[in-house]
């Protein structure tokens, strides 16, 4: 698939990569759902949403880290400056190399705890970088792209690990996300706000505007994705 668009009783359950432990909730085997994600350096919330009828609802939530802890957060931006050009891009390298495997990771075991339900697609914000230049030497060479190549690293990763597992991948701006939100659904933007701010108690905290906004993606995404599916032919013989 490969497509990218602009637009019972809970139990605790471990996250494998280290990150806080989330809630697993039994999904309907015939519902479907879609995952907004808040990126960070290093880590990045995870929500899931589905709807049913005029409901959105919060399905799970998780904090996942996306480098292992021997690893700098930030190399292009910090350690790389005074490292020999050698060693400066093995690092990076290694970043990510580890960003890659955790966030397939993150996302395969999100997907399957959720099973036997199907998600639809991932929504993120749209990419701090077109893409990440070949070298160190040319991120440093531009301030602009250094300030933003270390985000774009876990951005990245999380983007090419929802390709590999044919998931589509919907960006949003965080400016006018919740208002596509809302109009998808039929609501205000000040309801949908209301109503995804009191998903903060569903799962617990923390909730921040973060999450809120990438929760907002998720049901963009989540409408749009359901546009796309082509439609089943008319059997013959059948009007």
């Amino acid at each position: 698939m490969n497509d990218y668009f602009f637009f019972s009783a809970p139990q605790l359950k471990r996250d494998p990569l280290g990150g806080t432990p989330t809630i697993e909730r039994s999904a309907d085997p015939m519902s479907e759902y879609s995952i907004g994600i808040e990126d960070h350096y290093a880590w990045a919330n995870l929500v899931s949403v589905t709807t049913s009828g005029p409901n959105e609802i919060l399905l799970d939530k998780r904090r996942v880290e996306l480098l292992d802890q021997q690893l700098t957060a930030s190399p292009y931006h910090h350690e790389t400056l005074q490292m020999p050009l050698s060693g400066a891009e093995k690092l990076v390298r290694d970043v990510k190399t580890s960003a890659n495997k955790r966030a397939k990771l993150a996302l395969s075991s999100l997907i399957g705890e959720l099973a036997p339900a199907k998600c639809r697609g991932i929504a993120i914000r749209v990419p701090p970088l077109p893409d990440l230049p070949a070298t160190v030497a040319e991120v440093h060479a531009d301030t602009w792209i250094m300030n933003r190549a270390d985000g774009m690293i876990y951005h990245q990763a999380l983007t090419q690990a929802a390709a590999q597992l044919n998931l589509r991948v919907f960006y949003f701006e965080k400016d006018n996300v919740l208002e596509l939100a809302a109009h998808a659904r039929g609501k205000t933007a000040r309801d949908l706000e209301r109503q995804l701010k009191a998903f903060g108690t569903t799962l617990g905290p923390p909730w921040r505007k973060g999450q809120v906004v990438a929760c907002a993606g998720a049901i963009f995404a989540h409408v749009s994705a359901a546009r796309l599916r082509p439609k089943k032919p008319r059997q013959k013989g059948r009007a």
